[in-house]
């Protein structure tokens, strides 16, 4: 059950040799909604979820967000907020999940792109009114319900406190080490271990990982003015500026800077940081009247080649870790996870991990990895810089799209999310 405790868990697996269908590395939020969207499908999959931490959120008890130095990596079910688009609400609907995480999620009806000192702005609006491009959440009020859901599964194993210290690939299986000197049989093993990801290194699968030379600055913030579910992306020399609107008329923000300046900006007291942050995205929004406790992310993007070996796949950031703007790491690793699951149900309980099974999955992949990663780094390296010769083009590009609408349809189909995620491309 997904509530055992570290010493159930131990005794079951070193009492009974069992071989897992599926073992994931990393019981965040990819790792969790893997296990749950696999066994939604298939109650009968004999799944371990293993994380080399505490378990973060227990089903019987109340949510804490775990506190945390100023600049880490990411935890799962902290503090944090994550934009989830209109693709993603369907995937979690379908999960049975979207109803719960509803009750405290606030939608973005309209997204408003400028350029400090510049002319070009845009404003993207859905072409029905009656549909978000998304919604705001806060992550502490996804754990509980995440859980809640993976105790009803028997066939969850759950072990927490552990590390991945090696992979062994046969033909027919992969053995994961562990720190504990357990080793685990399972036809597949999964990497949802985050950027620094651990089964991605032990199975060799090739990545790339560039510094943006940038930081973004976490926290939320309030206003002297209602948000009317509003999402603003404001692009400075130092990066994008994001605010997205939460409930109780709160906006979470995502505050790029240079990377050297970032301790200095985010270690102001209050007064001065809100000063600094109103100097640099103006008043679009009102005064900034409050700021919350503020947390740092260095900025990079990673991507793989191809993420999957034999018999080993990574999702979520683990494949592909992105920069902030425009929202769409989290929910290209949804796709990610859902996508997997759908295969694996689809295959033959014999043909999980296996070399067809995994092509089969990247297949289904690669083209909106690709065209997701491109557009996120191109606007990132366009927009984040203090060359000339590109701000008249970007600007016009901007204020086109504002006085013809059907020119920023690309970019919200992007935003919305909503692809065929089944179409399999040609990899030729």
């Amino acid at each position: 059950m997904a509530n055992q405790t570290h010493t159930e868990t131990t005794s079951k697996i070193t009492g009974n040799n069992t071989l897992y269908d599926v073992v994931i590395v990393g019981a965040g939020m990819s790792g969790s909604l893997l296990a749950l969207s696999l066994l939604k499908q298939n109650s009968q999959l004999n799944v371990l979820l293993l994380d080399e931490n505490a378990q973060r959120v227990n089903h019987s008890a109340s949510i804490v967000p775990k506190q945390t130095q100023r600049e880490h990596s990411n935890p799962s079910f902290d503090g944090r907020c994550i934009a989830l688009n209109a693709g993603s609400v369907d995937i979690l609907n379908g999960l049975s999940m979207w109803s719960d995480i509803k009750v405290n999620a606030q939608a973005i009806d309209q997204i408003q792109v400028s350029d400090k000192g510049y002319f070009g702005a845009v404003e993207l609006t859905p072409e029905s009114k009656k549909t978000a491009f998304g919604y705001v959440v806060e992550l502490q009020h996804v754990g509980k319900i995440l859980s809640n859901a993976l105790a009803a599964f028997s066939s969850l194993t759950t072990l927490y406190q552990v590390k991945l210290d090696n992979i062994q690939q046969t033909l027919n299986s992969v053995t994961c080490e562990l720190s504990n000197g357990q080793s685990i049989e399972a036809k597949l093993c999964v990497g949802a271990d985050g950027s620094n990801s651990q089964v991605r290194e032990l199975a060799n699968i090739s990545s790339t990982n560039v510094a943006y030379q940038r930081s973004a600055i976490i926290c939320n913030v309030s206003c002297s003015e209602p948000h009317h579910s509003v999402a603003y992306e404001r692009f400075t020399t130092s990066g994008p500026i994001a605010l997205l609107p939460l409930t109780k008329n709160r906006y979470s923000l995502v505050y790029c800077v240079e990377g050297d300046q970032a301790e200095s900006i985010a270690g102001l007291p209050d007064s001065q940081f809100l000063a600094e942050l109103q100097k640099t995205f103006g008043y679009r929004c009102g005064l900034f009247e409050v700021a919350g406790k503020r947390d740092i992310y260095p900025l990079n993007l990673l991507k793989t080649t191809k993420p999957i070996a034999h018999r080993v796949v990574c999702i979520g950031n683990a494949a592909h870790s992105l920069h902030p703007v425009a929202g769409q790491g989290f929910n290209l690793g949804l796709r990610d996870l859902f996508v997997l699951a759908k295969v694996i149900a689809e295959s033959d309980i014999e043909q999980i991990g296996s070399f067809a099974m995994l092509n089969h999955y990247w297949q289904c992949r690669a083209k909106d990895h690709h065209r997701t990663i491109l557009m996120t780094d191109s606007l990132v390296r366009v927009f984040s810089n203090q060359y000339p010769v590109l701000s008249l083009p970007r600007n016009i590009g901007l204020q086109a799209m504002s006085l013809f609408p059907f020119l920023s349809q690309p970019i919200i189909e992007q935003a919305k999310g909503q692809f065929d995620l089944f179409k399999r491309e040609s990899l030729s």
